[in-house]
């Protein structure tokens, strides 16, 4: 396109200086005029060109695209057939430390007298020590547990899970001294059939009376 500019502009230019007398000061003149106005349109062009923006590629779009962050089960469809989901990919039980125990703050109530030690223990969440040193923190409905809560014994063992009439009862679990973990489900007074995990090994059993049956 600057070619044909050029061209025509010269043409224009070689006609007039033939067709009209002019001094050659004056045609020095016209002819740096007319280079200037060549160069402008040469600049302003360019500008114009550079400032339009390039087109993106089909993968330039695909990259910029934010990727999905896929569900561990969807990328191993082993997962979904897992019964357990402490354990690794063989299969193998999956040694867990112990979670800092709440126990040991509950345990601070046990030095003084029985009763109620905070909040409210008739109907609402509250923290009672028994005549055992026992210590329970949870959910009171007319004085008995009910809900959520944890009992932590006198001999270091907790149970943390829901109650229900003053009884354990539901989805909970029972952590020893030693920080072996049994889970499971609750019916009855300490009596619970799930898995019991210590030190990487896994086992299925029944909790009665605060001891284990294992297979």
């Amino acid at each position: 396109m600057f070619k044909e500019v050029f061209s025509s502009g010269f043409s224009v230019f070689s006609i007039f200086s033939s067709q009209n007398k002019i001094s050659s000061g004056h045609k020095g003149i016209l002819l740096r005029s007319f280079c200037f106005i060549l160069l402008f349109f040469f600049v302003s062009s360019s500008l114009i060109h550079c400032s339009k923006p390039k087109p993106k590629s089909n993968s330039e779009i695909e990259r910029l695209k934010p990727k999905k962050k896929a569900d561990d089960r969807d990328q191993d469809s082993d997962l979904s057939n897992r019964e357990y989901f402490d354990e690794d990919a063989e299969g193998k039980p999956i040694e867990r430390k112990p979670e800092p125990s709440p126990g040991v703050n509950l345990r601070s109530y046990a030095s003084g007298s029985s009763g109620c030690k905070k909040g409210n223990c008739k109907n609402g969440e509250g923290i009672y020590v028994y005549d055992t040193k026992d210590v329970y923190s949870g959910r009171f409905v007319d004085e008995m547990r009910e809900g959520w809560g944890t009992l932590a014994y006198s001999d270091g063992d907790r149970y943390e899970g829901n109650w229900s009439e003053d009884r354990k009862s539901g989805a909970g679990r029972y952590v020893f001294r030693d920080g072996s973990v049994f889970s499971g489900a609750f019916s009855g007074e300490g009596s619970g059939n799930g898995k019991y995990i210590k030190a990487g090994r896994a086992l299925k059993c029944k909790l009665e009376n605060r001891k284990l049956f294992c297979k």
